[in-house]
């Protein structure tokens, strides 16, 4: 009979091997757009021009880190999302993370007809994804978190003062509303004399006598809330961090402590606005401009600004000419050409300026000098 033998030869070739090749995108640039919500993430991925992809995501910038890194391993990733209620605290963990990171403000964002007049999450999450990929967004400035965590307490402190007069003027209206008249000798004084005034005096219904209570229950509260918020920045002012500069704003006639450490609270570093008009643009003392051709029109001062410093600079301008010689000359001479609201809007500018100059040099103020 016939012996069939069956010889494995696999035996003797050793172990398969199953070569693979992974992408690399060394070099390469990926922008991120990220539309921020409370809940999720809106992303949309630009690779160097070419729209790529949009999806959403949990508010995680660890989430994004390791999609990004899974997916595009060894590319430049670029991220950007608009400044908001979220504050800094994603740019601060993706660059913790290795991820370079913008904060961009809204407005300067390009959109087309049709992104302004349709607008979702995909469609914002693109249009700040494309701003990075052409080049033509700039980010805004990030504070240290030692000095936004100052500039938080002296934003506090002017919506405590915003309550304190939306409180009162509750009140007022109150007592309009049943015909309670006040007197004469208190005005418009919120004194001691006036709260004890209004806790005492005869009001026929008692309900209504008990809504009153509840009423300056809530202003003596928000009142004592304010002098804490007040001590709390009186610690700043005289903090190591913040004294070596003080002196040299406090010598500006107008700028009392608390507007010395709002400027520095907000503009923080100085030597970041290359010229005054940068400096000026971020206060936004300056008018809208609409010119084309032969014609030149400057408008009304502009709607960009900085909120908070602005409006202390129009109040400090009106202290300054009192105290100030040369620039109360100054204000005259412009008054005569325009109103005296416009004309203020102009000392604040030069002001401002005045500021500046004796910040980067670390010199104090000079009264008498017109130029």
């Amino acid at each position: 009979d016939a012996t069939i033998i069956f010889v494995d030869n696999t035996l003797n070739q050793g172990p398969m091997t199953k070569l693979q090749q992974f992408a690399d995108f060394t070099d390469k640039e990926i922008f991120v757009g990220i539309d921020v919500h409370k809940k999720s993430w809106s992303v949309s991925l630009y690779y160097e021009n070419h729209y790529l992809r949009t999806f959403s995501q949990p508010p995680s910038a660890d989430a994004l880190s390791k999609l990004l890194r899974k997916d595009y391993p060894g590319a430049n990733y670029l991220c950007g999302y608009e400044s908001g209620y979220s504050g800094f605290w994603i740019q601060r963990q993706l660059l913790q993370k290795g991820i370079n990171c913008h904060v961009l403000h809204a407005a300067d964002i390009p959109h087309t007809h049709k992104q302004k007049t349709t607008k979702t999450d995909t469609l914002d999450s693109q249009g700040i994804a494309q701003a990075l990929s052409a080049g033509t967004v700039h980010p805004i400035y990030i504070p240290d978190p030692e000095t936004e965590s100052h500039r938080s307490l002296i934003r506090h402190r002017k919506r405590v003062q915003f309550d304190i007069r939306r409180c009162k003027n509750r009140i007022r209206s109150f007592l309009l509303q049943f015909g309670y008249v006040v007197p004469e000798r208190f005005g418009d004084c919120w004194s001691n004399k006036f709260i004890q005034w209004l806790k005492a005096f005869d009001i026929d219904q008692s309900v209504t006598r008990t809504t009153l209570n509840h009423m300056i229950e809530q202003l003596e509260l928000l009142r004592g809330n304010f002098l804490r918020v007040n001590k709390d920045i009186r610690q700043l002012q005289r903090s190591e961090r913040y004294n070596p500069l003080m002196p040299t704003l406090l010598s500006v006639p107008g700028v009392g402590p608390l507007t010395a450490l709002t400027l520095i609270t907000e503009i923080a570093d100085i030597k970041r606005f290359g010229s005054f008009r940068r400096l000026n643009s971020f206060v936004g003392l300056y008018p809208m401009e609409y010119s084309s051709g032969e014609h030149e029109y400057k408008g009304k001062i502009t709607i960009r600004s900085n909120r908070y410093l602005r409006e202390l600079m129009i109040e400090a301008a009106w202290t300054a000419i009192r105290h100030d010689p040369a620039l109360l000359l100054v204000f005259e001479e412009w008054k005569r050409r325009m109103t005296a609201k416009r004309a203020i809007v102009k000392i604040a500018h030069k002001l401002l300026s005045r500021i500046r100059y004796i910040w980067l040099n670390e010199t104090t103020y000079v009264k008498g000098i017109v130029k």
